[in-house]
């Protein structure tokens, strides 16, 4: 998201339409980024799980907001950045 932000703001604050690499590997960068962020987090949360023992849908609400809602935001929002920074008009104009 921060990534792919940047890049994408310097980019049409430039006038420039990126490729579709140049555009969507931010993307990728920023999935690869949350990944290792949730990767650092996944043993904290189980072992919180297993020592509070919380029932099946407490759990479920855990996982869920500590990895899918965080993961979803992010690509999310780099996409928007991505397909914002190859926008072009019908005129050929791109957008600002």
């Amino acid at each position: 998201m921060i990534i792919s932000r940047q890049l994408a703001k310097g980019r049409i604050a430039k006038g420039e339409r990126p490729g579709f690499l140049a555009a969507w590997g931010p993307v990728l960068l920023d999935w690869v980024a949350i990944i290792a962020v949730l990767a650092l987090l996944f043993d904290p949360v189980m072992w919180a799980i297993y020592a509070a023992q919380p029932g099946d849908g407490i759990t479920f609400a855990i996982l869920f907001g500590v990895f899918f809602v965080p993961m979803q935001i992010v690509l999310i929002i780099s996409s928007m950045w991505a397909v914002r920074s190859r926008w072009q008009d019908l005129d050929g104009n791109q957008s600002r």
